[in-house]
């Protein structure tokens, strides 16, 4: 073997040994996020009427997701309103009622035979206050509202996993 071909098989092994000893130092698998679950499809609904301005989704095919890897993210807007409010710590959501959340029910977020799971035939709801008011016309057009976006994300993987925009 001439030295030529002997320093570039040791330069060779030496980047193989820097970069297998890199990844146990840097921690560098630690940084990969498992991949969200699929959720084929979704319903949604949303009844702008009355005092029970309520909206569901419902899980139609895809995968069950245990119910505290999820949050629900709602926001509501429009020419008066810019609200935001979050479900999170499902199935048992233990927040105080807030008259300035656009979300004014915690109960029943979940539909389902197993409440910890989010699967096929599960729904989710929520009640929305009145602060942010989707009727025609508003009760109150201070807080008049057109458009409603509810986000469910996965949060291990910090992915958007349904979203659904409503314009009554």
């Amino acid at each position: 073997m001439t030295p030529v071909v002997s320093t570039i098989l040791m330069v060779a092994v030496v980047v193989v040994l820097a970069a297998t000893v890199s990844v146990f130092f840097l921690d560098v698998t630690e940084n990969i996020n498992e991949p969200a679950p699929v959720v084929g499809q979704t319903s949604g609904e949303f009844e702008p009427g009355a005092d029970a301005q309520r909206v569901r989704i419902t899980h139609i095919a895809g995968e069950s997701i245990p119910a505290e890897e999820l949050e629900v993210v709602v926001r509501a807007s429009g020419p008066d309103v810019d609200a935001e409010a979050r479900l999170v710590n499902l199935p048992e959501f233990d927040e105080e009622k807030d008259p300035e959340n656009i979300i004014s029910s915690y109960n029943d977020e979940i539909e389902s035979n197993d409440p910890n799971t989010w699967g096929v035939g599960d729904t989710i709801q929520s009640e929305i206050n009145v602060n942010a008011d989707f009727r025609e016309p508003p009760v109150d057009s201070s807080n008049d509202a057109d458009e409603l976006t509810v986000l469910i994300v996965h949060t291990p993987s910090e992915a958007v996993i349904v979203r659904k925009t409503f314009t009554p």
